[in-house]
């Protein structure tokens, strides 16, 4: 009996491993290519990461590989027919997701056509366009588009309306799934990216066509105002090293936070990590408390000194993924480590000769705030959500606050040479502009309807009466439904009788 059972065991081992490897001598196929994510652009190199299908033969095997990225730079007069090459590796015959990078390999400030092709036949899969930037530190002007919370149940024509203004890159602020993932589980983690991109607003997302930077927030890192202790955070750290196509991660380790900082043109741009190192909202407030965690609130003061000092950077733009402007939540829950950051930016008189400005999401608006308010005085832009319904946090804003879904950013950053201007606009489909800021002229962009947030404790009122409701409200439908049904069983009753 224990042979017949090892027997037994070793069968269902075999139709295991079957299912997640390729048929023998099956051959990597259009089919298996799920989606093309471009990201991490700058003058020479872009980062590309297709996702493949669970079962897929487009590993490769003895060092052959199955899929290649070719990049046709649009050809400039006498110039003969070239393209930069990447071979597309899987890490083996279970990933479902493999890394094109194009680096170093490309010319500045060119249009290029790219083309994912089968490597057995040349034959077309996916093909896509992007456009370098000129070398850092010269004046270029440029526009990207800045957004962030959407799920899978999202309108896609937000995606389509954005690809319209036609960005140099989307800037993704995070939130880019609400799966809220609570468990340790990598493989979950890679079937939330899959999901989204499998989703219509997903697909759209990627239809723009245009590189990402990409950050995340709490929803995609892990649960609802997730922090390091999440369950998950190990796992959410190595799927997004494996998925995204980021740009080079200042933190080495396997498994820390993700920040990292690239510069187009003459702006330098910052994305911090608030979520990997962050200590729990409800600790008790301290120096020690942090939403960045010692080690990236370093590296994040010497990228502010070190950019400040640079002759090729013009203008700073932080991205905090949260409202930096927030006396309760947020930003609030670190009081002690925004006065720390603060105190330093006048240390070291940052602010001054090169402006920061700070780009946000996470609460579901369009918000304008011109220093008035903000702690350090630096300018603050919100852009959201893609998404997801509407929702106001922090303020006060010098320019207002507009909650809603189907909301994005542009911003257009203009370079005479002399500074670097940052022309804002909050959009919402079907009703266009709803906010503008001009960092240069902000004479041109005047207030007209200023936010003003209620007292703290009618803020905290109004959060426990929708919580609430949200938990009443099944019940009260559910209590309609049972309602409505008796009336229908009575009258067919009736009817019978």
């Amino acid at each position: 009996m224990k042979q017949l059972w090892r027997l037994v065991q070793a069968l269902v081992a075999l139709v295991l491993v079957a299912g997640s490897r390729p048929t023998l001598g099956a051959e990597c196929s259009a089919e298996d290519v799920r989606w093309v994510w471009t990201g991490a652009l700058s003058e020479h190199s872009l980062a590309v990461r297709v996702g493949l299908r669970s079962g897929h033969a487009c590993a490769g095997a003895n060092g052959k590989y199955a899929l290649v990225l070719h990049a046709h730079p649009e050809l400039e007069p006498g110039e003969k027919p070239h393209a930069a090459i990447a071979v597309c590796r899987a890490a083996d015959a279970s990933s479902t997701v493999a890394s094109c990078d194009l680096l170093d390999s490309l010319h500045v400030a060119r249009e290029y056509r790219y083309e994912l092709v089968l490597a057995r036949d040349d034959s077309l899969v996916r093909a896509g366009r992007f456009r370098t930037p000129p070398a850092a530190g010269h004046a270029f002007s440029f526009r990207v588009a800045f957004s962030s919370c959407a799920d899978e149940a999202s309108d896609p024509q937000v995606f389509e309306e954005i690809a319209q203004h036609d960005p140099l890159f989307f800037l993704h602020m995070g939130d880019l799934h609400y799966h809220n993932l609570a468990v340790n589980d990598v493989a979950r983690f890679r079937d939330a990216y899959h999901a989204m991109f499998a989703s219509p607003a997903g697909r759209a997302m990627l239809a723009m066509d245009v590189p990402f930077a990409y950050m995340w927030d709490d929803h995609d890192y892990g649960p609802d105002n997730s922090d390091r202790t999440a369950p998950g955070r190990d796992a959410a750290v190595q799927a997004y090293r494996e998925f995204v196509p980021h740009y080079p991660l200042a933190a080495r380790g396997p498994r820390s936070a993700v920040h990292q900082a690239f510069t187009v043109g003459r702006v330098r741009f910052i994305l911090t990590d608030l979520r990997a190192e962050r200590t729990p909202n409800r600790a008790p407030a301290a120096p020690s408390k942090s939403a960045l965690g010692a080690a990236q609130k370093q590296w994040f003061k010497e990228e502010l000194v070190r950019a400040t000092a640079d002759p090729g950077v013009a203008l700073i733009a932080w991205v905090s993924t949260m409202p930096w402007i927030d006396d309760e939540r947020k930003w609030g829950h670190f009081a002690h480590e925004q006065r720390e950051l603060v105190h330093f930016l006048r240390a070291h008189a940052l602010n001054t000769w090169v402006p920061i400005v700070v780009l946000s999401g996470d609460a579901h608006m369009l918000a304008v705030d011109d220093g008035s308010h903000s702690p350090g005085n630096l300018t603050t832009l919100h852009a959201a959500a893609l998404g997801r319904p509407g929702s106001l946090k922090g303020g006060p804003y010098s320019h207002g606050a507009f909650p809603g879904s189907g909301q994005y950013g542009v911003l257009d950053f203009t370079d005479d040479g002399a500074r670097v201007c940052v022309h804002y606009r909050g959009l919402r489909v079907g009703a266009g502009q709803l906010l503008a800021f001009d960092t240069c002229h902000p004479e041109r962009t005047p207030p007209t309807q200023p936010y003003f947030p209620p007292p703290v404790a009618v803020r905290v009122a109004m959060r426990a009466w929708k919580k609430a409701m949200k938990r009443v409200r099944p019940v009260a439908v559910g209590a309609i439904g049972a309602v409505a049904l008796a009336v229908v069983l009575v009258g067919a009753s009736e009817l019978v009788v």
